[in-house]
């Protein structure tokens, strides 16, 4: 920040965050790929620690989720051309908060109900990462697209690192009581309130988008950057 501000010509303008649009895509998409980062992380610990499985199962388990996500990738960019991303942000969140709710519910299940369960998750965090960009990118002129949209992909891996140290933290903790009532294995317990809490985080942030960004909503432009320092216009 002190580089940005006092350098002549900074490579990130301090009018970029001055586009309230872009702010608050970029709170969304960090928040969004905190929650996220939690399938890849909690769930090896949760088929290790809960299912029992070996390590080499715990990779096995989790390739029907990868699986769909690859073979749905094409899918979610025709769709955010076609529909528009609010309607593939709101699939994607529909889907997120479903298959969060599920893995609260049945985090004790068999290891097989587990990774099918996953598909939910990894395919709409998929779908959601493709209608942030596009949403990200549409509040940005030409001229700001490369580092707007660069900032966004080191935030999200700020978000990650950050979402990690705190999921490893609850984990450690434990629960002494689930906070969902047809969660039922004990041993489960952490992570059955964990994704509970992830489900309602994800309902509201799917208020948040739609407030903003929701279909017919003409809050979205681009704003022209702001004229650099010594030009005619930037005097």
């Amino acid at each position: 920040l002190a580089r940005i501000r006092s350098a002549r010509e900074p490579f990130v303008q301090p009018g970029l965050f001055r586009n309230g649009s872009y702010s608050l895509g970029l709170v969304i998409a960090v928040l969004v790929m905190g929650i996220g980062y939690s399938l890849p992380f909690l769930s090896p610990q949760l088929l290790a620690g809960v299912q029992g499985l070996k390590a080499e199962w715990v990779g096995a388990a989790m390739v029907p989720a990868a699986a769909a996500s690859a073979l749905l990738g094409r899918k979610a960019g025709k769709l955010a051309d076609s529909r528009g991303a609010p309607f593939l942000f709101g699939l994607a969140s529909a889907l997120l908060t479903l298959g969060f709710l599920l893995l609260s519910t049945f985090a004790g299940a068999p290891p097989a109900a587990v990774a099918l369960l996953l598909v939910f998750g990894n395919v709409g965090q998929m779908f959601m990462q493709i209608a942030l960009t596009k949403t990200v990118s549409a509040t940005l002129p030409k001229e700001q697209a490369g580092v707007g949209l660069g900032l966004l992909s080191m935030l999200n891996f700020l978000s990650g690192a950050v979402a990690s140290s705190l999921y490893g933290r609850a984990v450690d903790g434990g629960a002494a009581v689930s906070w969902n009532p047809l969660q039922t294995n004990a041993g489960a317990d952490v992570f059955g309130n964990v994704y509970l809490l992830l489900a309602a985080a994800h309902a509201g942030l799917f208020l948040l988008y739609r407030s903003r960004f929701g279909a017919g909503s003409n809050r979205v432009r681009p704003q022209a950057a702001a004229p650099a320092p010594g030009t005619q216009d930037g005097r």
